[in-house]
């Protein structure tokens, strides 16, 4: 037998024990870390037998389930057909960039949580707010990134179809200007396994476009310069953000992705296979990318530093600026939607 085809089934097989049991393993990893490799060693009996379980449920009767479920809501009708989660602190500047950009792609709802911003946030969300577009939360202390989206999902599940679960740095773009999102979430979720109940989307990381000091302008117009793709793409991108039905979510454990009711599932947006964490190898940024400008010039990225981790309590540093600086390609695409900004 061919030695390569067996290391891809047994990498498989242990990537769904994983997923079977991430939030215990995560919790481990975070809460544990010198011990935490023995105190999984010791528990590896009660993690194999849990994926065992889950899996069979999943294949004798969750996905058939979720495939239920999702059939009968195609009929439905909901207020909007796709929504905006979002946690940020001191980020001011980028705010109106990010909600117009993203309304020009079919975003009609945004669910902003306020990690106790100390800069005008409220004064820029202010029309926002009054208008109905922004509901606006305050959330206080520190870490506080996965208590918000949970929270969204618990209140606003059944106002939206799909759910899109992403920073401010971070930009969901249609691979065909200014389709709409939900459309194109809809027609690849429709065409894949029965219990497909999301996308996960891999980032396209910008760097800083070898600028130090915070240029003037739209950041789609000054970072134009990205990693490579394909076979060649950096690691950083095979990193998702997901967008998902929020009805079929259990709880989000990471940034990344969320843990399905059992039976539920992402997909990649290329070729509609199962997505099995936070993580698509296959970046092909067919239908779907998340434009990060993870960097922005080192000035901004400086500053960025202060604001610390949304998920757990830490901070940026320095070498992550010079492991994500890729200035690879020029990519020139977001400028289709630059005059379109201008007006706003």
């Amino acid at each position: 037998m061919d030695i390569n085809l067996i290391k891809r089934k047994l990498l498989k097989y242990w990537i769904g024990v994983y997923y079977y049991n991430n939030e215990l393993i995560l919790c481990l990893k975070r809460s544990c870390r010198k011990s935490s490799n023995l105190l999984l060693l010791l528990l590896s009996p009660y993690i194999l037998m849990k994926a065992g379980l889950y899996a069979i449920y999943e294949g004798v009767w969750g996905k058939y389930a979720i495939a239920r479920k999702i059939t009968k809501e195609r009929a439905s009708a909901y207020r909007h057909e796709i929504a905006m989660v979002s946690i940020s602190k001191n980020e001011a500047p980028y705010i109106k960039e990010w909600i117009e950009f993203h309304k020009l792609v079919g975003f009609t709802k945004f669910y902003f949580y306020d990690n106790e911003s100390e800069d005008n946030t409220v004064d820029i969300l202010k029309p926002y707010i009054d208008s109905g577009l922004v509901e606006y939360t305050l959330i206080k202390g520190k870490g506080r990134q996965l208590d918000a989206y949970n929270d969204a999902i618990a209140k606003h599940k059944d106002e939206c179809r799909w759910m899109a679960f992403l920073d401010m740095d971070e930009y969901l773009m249609p691979t065909k200007p200014f389709e709409k999102i939900y459309n194109v979430v809809s027609e690849l979720v429709s065409k894949a396994g029965k219990g497909a109940a999301g996308i996960g989307v891999n980032w396209c990381i910008y760097g800083s476009a070898h600028l130090e000091k915070k240029p003037k302008g739209l950041i789609m117009e000054n970072f134009i310069y990205r990693s490579k793709s394909g076979s060649e793409t950096h690691w950083g991108n095979f990193h998702i953000k997901t967008i998902c039905n929020p009805r079929l979510v259990k709880k989000y454990i990471s940034p990344h992705y969320p843990i399905y009711k059992l039976g539920g599932y992402s997909i990649n947006d290329s070729d509609g296979k199962r997505l099995w964490g936070w993580f698509c190898h296959d970046v092909k940024w067919q239908n779907l990318r998340i434009n990060h400008y993870y960097c922005k010039s080192k000035e901004q990225y400086i500053q960025k530093i202060s604001r610390g981790f949304g998920d757990r309590v830490g901070e940026y540093d320095m070498k992550q600026f010079n492991d994500y600086d890729l200035n690879d390609v020029k990519d020139e695409s977001m400028l289709v939607y630059a005059d379109k900004m201008k007006n706003k």
